[in-house]
């Protein structure tokens, strides 16, 4: 399977169907978009390594930090024991309210799994280009579209770019969607109008995922020659 973009779109759409179906609380919305990925790694790792994640028959994996047990996402496991985290966040709506609580805790949880120093941690982030506000809930009367700039990247690129150190994640993926909130129809933003020439260069390539899952592939592939 590996990551195949057509794919990627039918779990964002079925991940969509279940956020407004549920709301924004339910995890209802997490299972088609994990599995998705879940498949996606298990497919680069292959039949010797255990996927574990939040699904229909499914659970994800409690890993052991330096500070603090957490459960993660997505786990890649081999005899029972972690060997890779992957870490995922879909943001739906609220997305600039939120946008420093967002990168604070994820840089947290990061840091908490790789500060022991033998467990890489990717993260993996789902933005809508145009993302609705409502003013206190999801049930509420939208109040506003947001759109996300150059200024909302720039502290990821900033991250990816420094020097390697626990909280900064070894791998790091950002996809911009559009969403029809009326059919759920999703699509993959068309980005170059919307940022600078550098953001659009570094999203398409550095952090764009088909290259997020390649640099998983060498990595695994690098580790089982050593």
């Amino acid at each position: 399977m590996k990551y195949i973009e057509q794919e990627l779109i039918k779990a964002l759409e079925a991940s969509f169907r279940a956020y407004k179906e549920h709301g924004a609380r339910s995890t209802a919305k997490l299972k088609p978009i994990h599995k998705y990925f879940a498949d996606t790694l298990a497919s680069i790792w292959g039949n010797a390594y255990s996927v574990h994640f939040l699904g229909e028959e499914n659970k994800e994996m409690n890993v052991e930090g330096k500070y603090y047990p957490k459960d993660i996402d997505i786990t890649v496991a081999k005899n029972g024991q972690p060997v890779f985290c992957l870490g995922i966040k879909f943001v739906t709506s609220n997305y600039k309210q939120n946008a420093n609580n967002y990168f604070e805790n994820m840089m947290g949880e990061t840091a908490n799994i790789q500060a022991i120093g033998n467990l890489p941690y990717a993260q993996l982030l789902i933005f809508r280009l145009e993302t609705p506000y409502y003013p206190k809930n999801e049930t509420e009367t939208l109040s506003k579209i947001e759109k996300i700039n150059d200024k909302d990247i720039s502290k990821y690129l900033k991250l990816i770019f420094d020097n390697p150190q626990a909280h900064r994640p070894d791998y790091l993926g950002i996809q911009l969607i559009d969403v029809d909130e009326k059919t759920g129809k999703v699509s993959l933003s068309d980005i170059d109008k919307s940022f600078s020439k550098d953001t659009v260069r570094f999203l398409k390539k550095k952090l764009s995922l088909k290259n997020f899952f390649n640099e998983i592939e060498t990595y695994k592939n690098y580790k089982k020659i050593m």
